[in-house]
């Protein structure tokens, strides 16, 4: 069987598979892959190196697959993808062809199903595959899964590959996070020295002739908010604080506040959106609300989360002092009219992060404090099984179980981390390493110029936010600290091992095929990336930095 026909087996076998992410159908890779080591020789004949390494403590009983390609020598890449994908909810009345690629692009093309001008011009090019994973990414998948078969042939293979397949990338990489030390083991049982940590995420263009490979890949902060104000009927508001009042103001200054705009290299992140935000009312009342919270994404480039939420305290302070300045004109023009004299409120900005938060607590309440918290984040573990509640929601009830041992009940601001982190990632972060990344890079570029007349850029990070982010960790020790004192649920519900990942860190590259509308029933993947040039630029990879 030739690469081509190997590939597209796989393809075909893998996006068969349902893996909704965040579901227990996540499991269904074990068949598939269970199915693939059987049918590899190299594999037969070394069960000792493949297997199915189980994430710790996981809701829902996932593992991470994983084989070993043993060849000659320490130099050791290292092949990542995920292996979940979104539903199928808005395929409609072509749900039944969505695992079947090739089927529902021929069903798509017979019944000129409805589609926008690209997708439909795309759908009649037969340049194009669609179907749910054909791009994202069960597409760069297969080509991974081909290329191990084709070197485990080689009798004396130079170097060693590590293919791990990832679960829950689509939600909170637990995969990727759970793989951390598997990766480490590996390393020390097998003497490895990780030489680049590759993915293969699909690309997408800007120009149509022009394909991308990234060198990095963006970070990811949630920010999250709770206002805690004073609670007053709404006939006497000036005797209280409305923390919906503050909290929209810190939405104000913060939603596309280009101040956390970052650009790095050709790379530039979006300014922060809002993601959520409401006050903390179960049911109508005519008071005002005693707390508001919400949370924001922010995208990294450079900054690590301590400067960031430096910034982000700055800017509740001066919303607080802003907040309070209106409320008093305001009182001024109340208490003139009714003709009383006028004293200024006495509320002051008031801003914590939870680390200080949750010392606070603690000092005042000591054990108390702390098995209270155990005892809801036993609750919070099961709602999460159970699919009750989100992360931030989790989150917010962390706060507020917090806030209870806190004998100042004043208005205040609390700004914590909630789940997911991913810490952004550059090879310029491994100097010793980065000249040689540069030069693979030109290597690939000249590569597709002069065989294929192809042009290549080179991003210096994928923006749709992966797995790569947890190839390396540079930051300093501020960073790993500030993370464990304000990350919610860190330990309990959710946990990055920072310090191994500093340990094995590693060059990272994303090299995928060009793929299209990804979580869209109108995903596809172009052909001949996925036959034939994402396949040659990966083996020119491997020969490269295992050569």
């Amino acid at each position: 069987m030739d690469l081509k026909e190997m590939i597209k087996k796989n393809l075909l076998d893998y996006v068969a598979v349902k893996t909704h992410s965040s579901t227990e159908m996540e499991n269904n890779h074990i068949e598939f892959f269970q199915q693939w080591f059987d049918r590899v020789p190299y594999l037969k004949d070394h069960p000792e190196q493949w297997g199915f390494y189980p994430i710790a403590n996981d809701h829902l009983g996932r593992s991470v697959p994983w084989a070993l390609l043993k060849g000659k020598g320490p130099e050791t890449i290292v092949l990542i993808h995920h292996t979940d994908t979104v539903n199928i909810d808005d395929y409609g009345s072509y749900k039944k062809y969505a695992y079947s690629p090739y089927e529902l692009t021929q069903q798509y093309r017979q019944d000129q199903v409805e589609m926008d001008d690209p997708s439909k011009e795309d759908l009649l090019s037969g340049k194009w595959l669609f179907g749910r994973g054909a791009a994202d990414m069960k597409g760069g998948a297969a080509i991974q899964l081909a290329l191990f078969e084709q070197y485990a042939a080689q009798p004396r293979f130079t170097g060693n590959l590590l293919l791990l397949g990832l679960p829950d990338e689509e939600n909170l990489s637990a995969g990727m996070r759970g793989a951390i030390p598997w990766i480490k083991e590996i390393k020390e049982k097998y003497h490895l020295e990780y030489k680049l940590m590759m993915n293969v995420e699909p690309h997408e263009r800007s120009d149509p002739k022009t394909a991308t490979l990234y060198a990095g890949s963006v970070g990811k902060i949630m920010p999250i908010f709770y206002v805690r104000g004073k609670l007053a009927h709404v006939g006497q508001i000036f005797q209280g604080f409305n923390p919906v009042n503050l909290l929209s103001e810190i939405v104000r200054r913060t939603e596309l506040n280009p101040d956390f705009i970052e650009k790095v290299g050709n790379t530039t992140t979006p300014p922060p959106a809002w993601l959520y935000m409401k006050d903390r009312k179960d049911f109508y009342d005519v008071s005002l609300p005693i707390a508001a919270a919400g949370y924001m994404n922010v995208l990294t480039l450079d900054q690590g989360p301590a400067e960031i939420f430096s910034k982000l305290e700055q800017v509740c302070e001066a919303a607080f002092q802003t907040v309070i300045e209106d409320m008093n004109r305001s009182y001024k023009v109340y208490m003139e009219s009714v003709g009383e004299e006028f004293r200024e409120l006495s509320w002051k900005p008031n801003v914590k992060n939870y680390g200080e938060l949750y010392e606070e607590a603690l000092a005042n309440a000591g054990s108390q404090f702390t098995d209270a918290m155990s005892e809801l984040v036993e609750i919070i573990k099961k709602d999460v099984i159970e699919n009750k509640v989100s992360m931030a929601e989790c989150a917010i009830r962390m706060i507020e179980k917090t806030l209870e041992y806190i004998s100042d009940t004043e208005p205040k601001v609390i700004i914590a981390l909630a789940p997911p982190y991913y810490p952004n990632v550059h090879n310029s972060m491994i100097p010793e390493r980065a000249e040689k990344m540069d030069e693979l890079i030109d290597m690939l570029m000249d590569y597709a110029r002069t065989h294929w007349d192809q042009a290549y850029e080179v991003q210096s990070y994928y923006t749709g936010i992966c797995d790569l982010s947890y190839g390396m960790f540079k930051s300093n020790n501020e960073d790993i600290d500030y993370i464990e004192k304000n990350m919610l649920m860190w330990n309990d519900v959710y946990y990055i091992p920072l310090d191994m990942i500093k340990e094995i860190s590693m060059p990272v590259l994303n090299l995928g095929p060009w793929g299209k509308d990804f979580h869209k029933y109108t995903e596809r993947v172009y052909l001949e990336d996925l036959f034939e040039r994402t396949p040659t630029l990966v083996d020119q990879v491997i020969a490269k930095v295992l050569g």
